[in-house]
C-alpha cells in the first residue's frame, strides 16, 4: 500500500484545497519524497508537468477525466509539493529515472502519457525506455532539442541560472514573485491567485535548485535531447495527439512543425488564442480532445 501524505506542512495556508482537493500519495525515491495524485479507475493516464509548475496545472483535467480513467499526476522532485533537496540530481535524465521507479512501483501498463513542457520530454524518454508499457502519448507545447539558439529562452535561462543572480537571490531572500513570473510564458493570462499557487510552491530562496538546473538543461548541448529523439522510432506505431496553443511564442514559431515532424502519424489540434500553458488556459478543450482520443 502506497501511503497518503499526512505531512500537515504540505497543506500550507497558500494551497487552494477547493481547486486542488486531491489526496496526496508519497513515493520515496532514492533522492527524496515525491508527491502524486492517484484517483479514478480504468486506463491509466500519467500527467507530467514541466518547470516551474506542478500537478496543479492538471487539476481540471483530473476532475474531468477521473470518472472514466485512472489519473496519476506526479510532482517531479524539486517542484510542487515534492521534496526539494539541495544535493539531488535535477537533470532531465535523473527525473526520468525517478519517474521510471515510481511508475514501476505502481505496476502500470497500457499507459497514456500526458506531458507539457519538460514533462513531455521527460515522459518521452520514459516512453522510449519502456515502449511495451506505453499505450499512447498526448503532448502540449513542448520541445525535444536544445533551445540554445532561442533568444527568449536563452535570456530566461541566463537570468535563472546565472551564478551571480543565484548568489544575490539566496542572499537577499526575495519573494518567489520577484523572479518566477518571467518563467511563465503567458503570465498575463494567469489570474493572480493562480500564479500564487505556482509561486508559493517555492517557500524560500533555497528551494529553487530544480528550476535552475532545468533552466540550464534547456540550453544545454549535452546530447540528452538528441538521444531521446534518436530513439523515437520505438514509438512510431503508438497513437499520439498534439494539443498546441498557437499563441505561444516561447519555443519559436517552428516548434509545432518540428514536433509534428517527429510524430508524422499523429493527430494535431491547434488551439487559437491559447498560449503556452494549454492545460491551464484551455482545460475544457483538453478534456474533450483527450477523452475522444482515448475512446
Amino acid at each position: 500500500m502506497v501511503p497518503y501524505s499526512t505531512d500537515l506542512a504540505l497543506r500550507a495556508q497558500w494551497l487552494n484545497t477547493v481547486e486542488f482537493p486531491y489526496e496526496l500519495r508519497t513515493f520515496q525515491s532514492a533522492d527524496g519524497a515525491m508527491r502524486y495524485v492517484d484517483i479514478g479507475s480504468g486506463k491509466p493516464i500519467v500527467f507530467l508537468h514541466g518547470s516551474p509548475t506542478w500537478s496543479f496545472l492538471y487539476r481540471k483535467l483530473i476532475a474531468g477525466l477521473s470518472p472514466r480513467f485512472r489519473c496519476i499526476a506526479i510532482d517531479h522532485l524539486g517542484l510542487g509539493l515534492s521534496e526539494k533537496p539541495k544535493t539531488a540530481d535535477y537533470r532531465p535524465a535523473a527525473h526520468t529515472d525517478r519517474l521510471e521507479a515510481l511508475i514501476g512501483s505502481l505496476g502500470l501498463e497500457d499507459v497514456t502519457i500526458v506531458g507539457h513542457d519538460f514533462g513531455a520530454s521527460i515522459g518521452l524518454e520514459w516512453a522510449v525506455r519502456n515502449p511495451r508499457q506505453v499505450r499512447d502519448v498526448v503532448l502540449t507545447n513542448t520541445w525535444l532539442w536544445s533551445l540554445a539558439n532561442n533568444s527568449i529562452i536563452r535570456f530566461v535561462c541566463n537570468t535563472a541560472s546565472s551564478p551571480i543572480n543565484q548568489y544575490w537571490f539566496r542572499l537577499i531572500n526575495p519573494s518567489p514573485k520577484f523572479y518566477l513570473p518571467v518563467l511563465f510564458a503567458d503570465n498575463h493570462r494567469l489570474s493572480k491567485w493562480v500564479q500564487d499557487q505556482y509561486q508559493h510552491a517555492f517557500n524560500n530562496q533555497f528551494e529553487t535548485y530544480c528550476p535552475e538546473a532545468l533552466a540550464r538543461a534547456m540550453t544545454s548541448n549535452d546530447g540528452w535531447f538528441d538521444s531521446v529523439r534518436e530513439r523515437l522510432e520505438v514509438l512510431r506505431n503508438k497513437p499520439s495527439l498534439m494539443l498546441w496553443g498557437s499563441d505561444d511564442t516561447t519555443y519559436g514559431e517552428d516548434a509545432l512543425e518540428r514536433m509534428t515532424n517527429l510524430f508524422p502519424n499523429g493527430a494535431t489540434v491547434t488551439l487559437p488564442g491559447v498560449g503556452n500553458y494549454v492545460p491551464e488556459e484551455a482545460p475544457n478543450e483538453c478534456i474533450r480532445h483527450i477523452a475522444a482520443f482515448l475512446s
